[in-house]
C-alpha cells in the first residue's frame, strides 16, 4: 500500500453519495435558489418617502350585469368592491384578490414580496403639498359627474372632488387620482375674501345679490384676513379691500353748480369712505370694484346733494365761513345716509375751497370783509362787556367772601362763649358735686367720730365696772368702806415699815443711831 493520501484504489471502488443524499442536496439548493430569487429578484424596499401600488394580473373581470352600471373600471375602489360583493355573495377580501384591477388601497414604506405572476408592483413618490400650497385630487374612476355638477361629492363619482390636501404629506394612489396644485390665496390685513361658491344647491330665493350657506352663488359671509386653502373647482375666491379710500374731487373731477341767483360755483372736496363690512360680498356683485363704486354710487351722490343743496344758497353765501360749515355739514349727512343704503360708509366729505364767480368775488369779499369788521366790532364789545362783568363778579366775590369772613367770625365768637359757658356750667356742677359728696363725707367721718367715741367710753365704763367688782365686794365684805380703807391701809403700811425697820442702812436708822449716840455722852456742865 502506497503511503499517498491519495488511494486509487478506493477511488475506483466508491460509487457515489447515496440517492436520500443526493435528494436532500436538490433540495436545500432549490430552496437556497428560491430565496436567492425572493432577496434579489422579487423583494421591494419603499422608502420613507415612497408608496407602492399593486395591480392584481390574474382574476376575474368586472361582471357583465355590473358593467352598464359602473362602466369599464380598473380601479377596484370600495364602491365597485362591495358592488360585486353584494352580487356574487363573497366578502369584500375575496373579490379585492379574485379580480383583476388596480388595487385602491396603498402600501407604505417596508419591505414586500410580491408574487410577479399574481402581481405587477409600482412604486412611486409620496404626495408633499408646499406649505403654499393646496392639492386637489382629481377621481379617475368612478361614476360620470351628472349635469350641471362640476365635483364629484359621492364616492362612486370621476372628477375633482370637494376635499383638498392640505400642506404635508399624502399617500396618494395616482393610479386612482390626479393631483393638481394651487396656489392658497392670502387674504391681507384689511380685506377680506368674497366667495363664490360654485357647485351645491339652487337658491331658494331668486334674483338676489347672495345667497344662504351652502347654496350654488355668491356667499354673504366673507373670509377674514389670512392663508385660506380652497378648491379651486368648488369655490372662487375674491379679495375686496375694506379700508378707508380718499377720493379727491379737483380740477376735471370739481362739482359745478348753479347758485340761487344763477351764478356758477366751483366746489372742490374730499370724500372718505370704505366698504360696509357686513355688506361687502352684496356690494362687490351689485357694483364691481372700487372705481366702479365711486362711478355708480359716490360721485353721482355728491353731485346730485351738493348741487340740490348749493342751489338754495346765494353766490354771496358761499364765501362766509359759516354758510361753508352749514353746507358741508348738510353735504356729509345726506351723502352718508344715502350711501350707507347702498353699503357704503361716507366716513367724511370736506369742502376743501369754494370758488365763486370773479366777476362778483371782489364785491362779495369787501362785503364779507366789513361784515368780518362788523362782527370783529361787535366781538369787542361783548369782550368788553364781558370783562366789566368779570370785574363786577369779582368785586362781588370779595365782598361775599368779605361778609363771609364777618359771619365766620361771628359765628366762631358765639361758639366759642357756648363753649366757654357750658365749660363754667359744667365745672360749676362738678365743684357742687364735690361740695356735696365732701358734705357727706364729713358728716359720715363725725358719725364715725361719734360711734368711735361712745365705743370708747363704753370700753372705759365696762373696764371701770370690772375693775370697781371686786372692789365693792371686799367693801361689802367688810361691812362699809371706811373698815376696808382701814384694811387696805394697814396692808400697804405693814411691809413699809417692816422693812424701813428691817433696813439697818436707811435714813430713819441713822435717827435711831443719832439718838443713841446722845444718850452714851457726857454732859460737861455737871461736872462743874
Amino acid at each position: 500500500m502506497s503511503d499517498s493520501p491519495f488511494d486509487l484504489e478506493s477511488f475506483r471502488n466508491w460509487r457515489g453519495p447515496g440517492p436520500w443524499v443526493r435528494w436532500g442536496g436538490g433540495a436545500v439548493l432549490m430552496v437556497v435558489l428560491i430565496l436567492a430569487l425572493m432577496w434579489f429578484v422579487v423583494r421591494i424596499e419603499v422608502e420613507a418617502d415612497e408608496i407602492l401600488v399593486l395591480i392584481n394580473k390574474t382574476g376575474r373581470t368586472l361582471p357583465a350585469e355590473l358593467a352598464d352600471t359602473f362602466g369599464d373600471q380598473v380601479v377596484l375602489y370600495p364602491a365597485l368592491i362591495d358592488a360585486i360583493a353584494a352580487k356574487t355573495g363573497k366578502d369584500a377580501k375575496n373579490v379585492r384578490e379574485g379580480y383583476k384591477g388596480i388595487r385602491y388601497d396603498v402600501l407604505t414604506e417596508g419591505r414586500y414580496f410580491p408574487n410577479p405572476y399574481s402581481y405587477r408592483a409600482i412604486k412611486m413618490n409620496a404626495t408633499l403639498i408646499k406649505q403654499d400650497e393646496v392639492g386637489v385630487l382629481v377621481r379617475r374612476y368612478g361614476k360620470p359627474l351628472p349635469f350641471p355638477k362640476t365635483v364629484a361629492t359621492e364616492p362612486d363619482e370621476r372628477g375633482p372632488v370637494t376635499e383638498i390636501l392640505r400642506p404635508g404629506r399624502h399617500n396618494i394612489n395616482r393610479l386612482a387620482y390626479d393631483v393638481q396644485r394651487f396656489p392658497a390665496v392670502q387674504i391681507p390685513e384689511g380685506h377680506v375674501g368674497v366667495v363664490t361658491l360654485l357647485s351645491g344647491n339652487d337658491p331658494e330665493t331668486k334674483n338676489t345679490y347672495t345667497v344662504e350657506p351652502g347654496e350654488k352663488g355668491v356667499q354673504r359671509q366673507t373670509l377674514p384676513p389670512g392663508l385660506e386653502y380652497y378648491n379651486p373647482y368648488l369655490q372662487r375666491i375674491e379679495i375686496v379691500d375694506i379700508r378707508s379710500h380718499k377720493y379727491d374731487m379737483i380740477g376735471s373731477d370739481a362739482i359745478h353748480f348753479p347758485s340761487n341767483d344763477s351764478f356758477t360755483i366751483s366746489i372742490d372736496g374730499t370724500i372718505e369712505w370704505a366698504i360696509r363690512p357686513d355688506r361687502v360680498a352684496e356690494v362687490t356683485v351689485a357694483y364691481g370694484d372700487e372705481q366702479e363704486i365711486l362711478d355708480k354710487v359716490i360721485l353721482p351722490n355728491a353731485r346730485s346733494i351738493a348741487r340740490i343743496q348749493g342751489s338754495k344758497l346765494y353766490a354771496r353765501e358761499f364765501i362766509s365761513g359759516k354758510t361753508r360749515t352749514a353746507f358741508q355739514d348738510r353735504l356729509l349727512h345726506e351723502l352718508r345716509d344715502e350711501c350707507w343704503r347702498h353699503g357704503i360708509d361716507i366716513k367724511a366729505a370736506l369742502v376743501r375751497e369754494i370758488q365763486p364767480p370773479a366777476e362778483i368775488a371782489r364785491l362779495i369779499s369787501q362785503r364779507e370783509q366789513a361784515d368780518q369788521e362788523i362782527e370783529r366790532y361787535t366781538n369787542e364789545m361783548k369782550e368788553a362787556r364781558a370783562e366789566a362783568q368779570l370785574v363786577e363778579q369779582r368785586e362781588l366775590q370779595a365782598q361775599n367772601k368779605r361778609l363771609g369772613d364777618a359771619r365766620r367770625e361771628v359765628v366762631t365768637v358765639t361758639k366759642q362763649a357756648e363753649e366757654r359757658k357750658v365749660v363754667s356750667v359744667t365745672q360749676a356742677r362738678r365743684e357742687l358735686e364735690v361740695g356735696k359728696l365732701e358734705l357727706e363725707a364729713a358728716r359720715k367721718q363725725a358719725s364715725a367720730i361719734r360711734s368711735k367715741g361712745e365705743a370708747e367710753a363704753k370700753v372705759i365704763v365696762f373696764q371701770h365696772q370690772a375693775e370697781a367688782q371686786p372692789l365693792g365686794r371686799a367693801v361689802q365684805a367688810f361691812g362699809d368702806g371706811t373698815a376696808y380703807a382701814q384694811q387696805f391701809y394697814l396692808q400697804r403700811l405693814g411691809p413699809a415699815i417692816e422693812s424701813i425697820l428691817m433696813n439697818t442702812d436707811g435714813p430713819i436708822m441713822e435717827v435711831f443711831r443719832e439718838l443713841q449716840s446722845y444718850d452714851t455722852k457726857p454732859v460737861s456742865g455737871g461736872a462743874e
